[in-house]
């Protein structure tokens, strides 16, 4: 699928088979368009298909950078798709559930705040009174953040733990949030592959 129009007169863009590294310097809306197997066709060879960790992975990093992600997939002849492809596109389903508040309808932050090194991400709600904090390796029993605003923070949460997390933070660029000690063991925790945190500011 190419953009729609062409040059400043499309109303969005579209990049394919690669995540820009950055945010693009484009007003337009823009979402990426990436084969979830070898190509968009069909793809019988099941070991092809890039899986689950890759589809949420791209998905909370694209976001951060204010796009959206379209993943590919291909029927056969008869119109049937890959059990592989059903099983990754089901389990991205599944940690939407639980992560979707800090993905649908949320916009990025402002310049190159999107980001925290290789493995943090960050959404902001759409009336700016959440910051959401996406990590895609697993912070141990400290998650330490160090952009976030001045303004006061009411609560931190772990999208799909039940109650509030402690913090603490000494400066602006010394933000911590305590990780309890039954997520450290990763059958208790409902996610895979990335955890979203929600910081509520204080009205």
């Amino acid at each position: 699928m190419d953009p729609r129009g062409i040059g400043n007169y499309g109303d969005y863009y579209t990049p394919e088979r690669f995540v820009p590294a950055s945010k693009e310097a484009t007003k337009m809306p823009w979402f990426v368009i990436y084969p979830l197997g070898s190509s968009f066709s069909y793809e019988s060879d099941a070991s092809k298909y890039k899986g689950t960790k890759w589809i949420i992975q791209n998905l909370v990093d694209i976001v951060a950078k204010g796009g959206n992600f379209m993943v590919g997939v291909g029927p056969s002849g008869t119109g049937s798709f890959s059990p592989t492809a059903i099983t990754q596109l089901k389990e991205a389903g599944q940690w939407l559930q639980i992560n979707g508040e800090g993905i649908y309808g949320t916009r990025p932050r402002p310049g190159t705040e999107w980001a925290e090194g290789n493995d943090v991400r960050f959404t902001c709600s759409k009336d700016g009174r959440a910051l959401y904090c996406f990590v895609t390796e697993w912070p141990g029993k400290t998650l330490r953040i160090t952009s976030v605003d001045p303004r006061p923070i009411q609560s931190v949460e772990m999208l799909g733990f039940p109650g509030t997390l402690k913090f603490s933070r000494e400066a602006t660029d010394n933000f911590s949030v305590s990780i309890p000690d039954e997520l450290q063991d990763p059958s208790h925790r409902r996610s895979e592959f990335a955890w979203g945190f929600k910081l509520s500011y204080a009205t």
